[in-house]
C-alpha cells in the first residue's frame, strides 16, 4: 500500500527523475527502497530532491541531504490570543528582533575575519568561543542554560535537543572537527534567518480537530502560536560544505574553499595518514561518495554531523529567546515542537541499525507533534502514530510547492477574506498577502494520514511573518 503513495517509480519530473536515478546507480548500500514524499521537488543546487528519504548499510553519503545540517521546523506556543494580534503588534516585533543583528560584513571582511584582523561586533545573542564549543556538545541545554529559559522546553524537542551520549562527547576533538570558518562565523547571528524560504510567522489556532491532543500539546482554538522555518546558521553552513563536496556553490567559493578544506583536511599527521579517504569523501568528483561509518573518517564525518545537529538546535533556543524578548512582556512563549528537516542519523530499522538520511523531511515519532507548513493557506499540526516501519518514519515539513502547482492549475482559489501582513526588512510597511484556499495543503498531508503515519491535531491561520534577512 505505501509503496504507491511513496515509491520513488511513479515519478515523472524529469529533473527529479535524472536525480533519483543517479542516486540509484551510484549509492550501493542503499537497505531500502528510497522514499519520495509528497510535494517532493526539484531545487537547484542540491544532489537529492527535497522531501527524500535514503536508509544506507554501513555507510555515510552526505550529497543525500542538504549541506545545512538541521535546518527545521519549530512551533512555539504563547498565551496571546488573535485580540493580542495587530499591525502595530508585528511592526513593534519584527523591530525589536532586527536590533539585535549587526550589519551584513562584506567578502573582504570576510576573508580578515578569518585570518584575525577584523572582528564582528559582539551582540546580545552572540557567543562567546566557550559558548559555542557548548553547544558542539551539549546542544539545546546549552542554549538553554546561555538565555536563561526553563528546562522543560528540551522536553519538546526531539532528542531533547542533543544527539551525543555523553561518551561520545568525551571522546570528540572540536580542533578535527570544525573548521575556522564555524568558529568565526558561527558565534554570531544565532535565532536569526529569515533570508530564501526561510520564514518565521505568527499563526492563531483555527480549528482544533483532536481536543485531547492539543490539550497536551498545550494549545486552544484562537490562540498565537509561531511557526519557524530555518535554522542550521552558521557554522552548519561551513560544516556541510567541508565535509562533502557540494554543488550548491559559486565557482568562485568552490576555489577559496578547496584551499580551505585542502589545509583543515590535510594539515596534521592524522590528515595525512587518512589522505586518500578523505580526498575520496570531500574533494573527488565522484558521485555520492560513500564513507564507511566504522571506519576512522567515517567516524569523524559522523561526529560532525552530530555537532552539526546540536548546534542547529541550540540555534532555535536562541531564536526562542529573541521571540521572547521581542514579544510583549506579559507573554509567554515555549516549544511547541523543535525538529530537524535535514538530518543522517543512525536508527533501528526492523531490527536492522541503519544510516537514515533526510533531505527536507522530519522523523516521526509516536504521540509527538508533526508541523506541515502551508503558503498563503492554513497550515497543518498533527501527531505521529507509532512508525511500523521504515516507510512510516517520516514526514514532509512544508506543503508549499503542491500548493504553489495546485494554484497555478486552478485546482485552488483566491480566499480574500483571509491575509497574511509581511514585514521585510527593507520595505516601511507592511505587506499584505492575500490568501489561497488550502486544497494544495490537504492533498499534501491526506497522503500522511491514509498511511496512517500522522493524525490530524488543528489547523493554523498565518495572521503576519517577517522575511528577508
Amino acid at each position: 500500500m505505501i509503496m504507491n503513495t511513496f515509491s520513488c517509480q511513479i515519478i515523472t519530473d524529469p529533473e527529479i527523475r535524472g536525480k533519483l536515478d543517479r542516486i540509484q546507480k551510484h549509492v550501493r548500500s542503499i537497505a531500502r527502497p528510497v522514499l519520495c514524499l509528497p510535494n517532493i521537488h526539484p531545487k537547484a543546487g542540491l544532489e537529492s530532491p527535497p522531501q527524500f528519504v535514503v536508509a544506507t548499510k554501513d555507510t555515510i553519503v552526505p550529497q543525500l541531504t542538504a549541506p545545512a545540517m538541521n535546518c527545521g521546523m519549530s512551533v512555539f506556543k504563547t498565551n496571546l490570543t488573535t485580540d493580542d494580534f495587530s499591525p502595530e503588534l508585528l511592526k513593534d516585533f519584527a523591530a525589536k528582533l532586527r536590533a539585535e543583528v549587526a550589519p551584513r560584513i562584506t567578502r573582504l571582511q570576510t576573508l580578515l575575519q578569518w585570518v584575525g584582523l577584523f572582528h564582528r561586533p559582539m551582540m546580545r545573542y552572540d557567543l562567546t568561543r566557550t559558548e559555542l564549543e557548548s553547544a558542539f556538545l551539549y546542544g539545546a541545554a546549552s542554549a538553554v542554560k546561555k538565555y536563561r529559559l526553563p528546562e522543560s522546553n528540551l522536553s519538546s524537542m526531539e532528542y531533547g535537543g542533543c544527539v551525543l551520549s555523553d561518551i561520545e562527547k568525551k571522546g570528540l576533538d572540536l580542533k578535527q572537527l570544525v573548521p575556522r570558518s564555524s568558529y568565526t562565523n558561527g558565534r554570531h547571528e544565532l535565532g536569526y534567518n529569515f533570508g530564501g524560504n526561510h520564514f518565521l510567522e505568527i499563526h492563531a489556532v483555527e480549528k482544533i480537530l483532536d481536543p485531547t491532543k492539543a490539550q497536551q500539546f498545550g494549545i486552544r482554538e484562537n490562540q498565537l502560536l509561531l511557526f519557524y522555518h530555518g535554522g542550521g546558521g552558521h557554522a552548519t553552513y561551513h560544516l556541510g560544505r567541508y565535509f562533502a563536496r557540494r554543488e550548491k556553490n559559486t565557482p568562485m567559493e568552490k576555489f577559496a574553499l578547496f584551499w580551505l578544506k585542502l589545509l583543515f583536511h590535510f594539515g596534521s599527521l592524522e590528515g595525512l595518514r587518512n589522505a586518500r579517504i578523505r580526498w575520496q569523501a570531500y574533494f573527488s568528483r565522484t558521485p555520492f561518495p560513500e564513507i564507511p561509518y566504522a571506519s576512522s573518517e567515517g567516524r569523524r564525518l559522523m561526529q560532525s554531523i552530530k555537532i552539526g545537529l546540536n548546534y542547529g538546535y541550540a540555534f532555535r533556543v536562541a531564536l526562542l529567546a529573541r521571540l521572547r524578548d521581542a514579544l510583549p512582556e506579559s507573554a509567554e512563549i515555549s516549544f511547541v515542537w523543535d525538529a530537524a528537516h535535514n538530518s543522517i542519523m543512525e536508527e533501528a530499522v526492523n531490527g536492522e541499525q541503519l544510516m537514515v538520511h533526510r533531505q527536507d523531511a522530519v522523523r516521526v515519532f509516536t504521540g509527538k507533534p508533526v508541523m506541515v507548513a502551508g503558503w498563503n493557506t492554513l497550515s497543518y499540526l498533527g501527531a505521529g502514530n507509532e512508525p511500523i516501519d521504515f516507510m512510516h518514519s517520516s514526514a514532509t515539513p512544508s506543503a508549499g510547492k503542491t500548493i504553489g502547482a495546485w494554484k497555478k492549475e486552478g485546482k485552488s482559489t483566491e480566499d480574500k477574506s483571509h491575509e497574511t501582513l509581511v514585514s521585510r526588512r527593507k520595505e516601511p510597511e507592511l505587506r499584505h498577502e492575500t490568501h489561497q484556499t488550502s486544497e494544495g495543503l490537504f492533498a499534501v498531508v491526506s497522503e500522511f494520514e491514509k498511511e496512517g503515519i500522522i493524525r490530524p491535531v488543528a489547523y493554523l491561520r498565518p495572521l503576519g511573518g517577517l522575511k528577508g534577512q
